[in-house]
């Protein structure tokens, strides 16, 4: 093992739980951003029918929304 590597390593070990954690949350509401993207493109190119389209959307921000949310008071009260 190099040293910059073992170097790297003990830097990594030394961030506080909170740093961590937090990093960890922005990138799951990055993930969830492009995810989102990805599926509102979907239903806007492929779907058929305006009225389903409009209560999937609705569903699924009203369930993943919230849960991000919780996500995020739990990140910053560890």
């Amino acid at each position: 093992m190099s040293s910059s590597t073992f170097t790297d390593s003990l830097a990594l070990a030394s961030l506080p739980i909170e740093t961590i954690t937090s990093f960890g949350f922005y990138g799951i509401a990055g993930i969830f951003a492009i995810f989102s993207a990805i599926l509102y493109y979907h239903w806007n190119a492929y779907s058929t029918d305006a009225g389903v389209t409009r209560l999937t959307l609705i569903l699924y921000f009203s369930t993943t929304i919230p849960l991000l949310i919780i996500m995020g008071v739990m990140t910053w009260l560890i």
